[in-house]
């Protein structure tokens, strides 16, 4: 079975009769001009700091606003996420609706006219 070795000058591969891995990568000897960098222990070193015992829970301290709106939207009264928020959401809701509208209606109008062969008229 030919073996086949890449020859960089002439960017193609050529038959040789060298005996090679399946593995195309030539392996690399080690650099030894920076051995790696180790880390030792020193009197410098501190002691991981301990939590408490596994019985005492830590609660974390949040704003009281951002608690009241927890509630508010985590209350569940039947309304939807997206209109808990009042009128300023019902605003925006509407207003992503009807940009959604007018990008279908351009599509269906895009897809007829190219269907049909229609020029655009600039």
């Amino acid at each position: 079975m030919p073996f086949h070795q890449f020859n960089p000058f002439t960017g193609r591969l050529k038959q040789t009769n060298h005996l090679q891995p399946l593995y195309p990568l030539a392996p690399h000897p080690l650099e030894k001009a920076e051995p790696p960098k180790m880390l030792w222990d020193s009197m410098l070193t501190k002691p991981a700091k301990v939590g408490p015992s596994v019985g005492v829970a830590r609660f974390s301290k949040v704003d009281p606003k951002l608690l009241a709106k927890y509630k508010k939207f985590q209350e569940p009264n039947g309304i939807p996420v997206y209109l808990k928020g009042g009128p300023m959401d019902k605003v925006l809701v509407g207003l992503t609706f009807g940009l959604i509208a007018v990008g279908l209606v351009q599509f269906a109008e895009f897809v007829y006219k190219e269907a049909n062969g229609i020029k655009w008229e600039k």
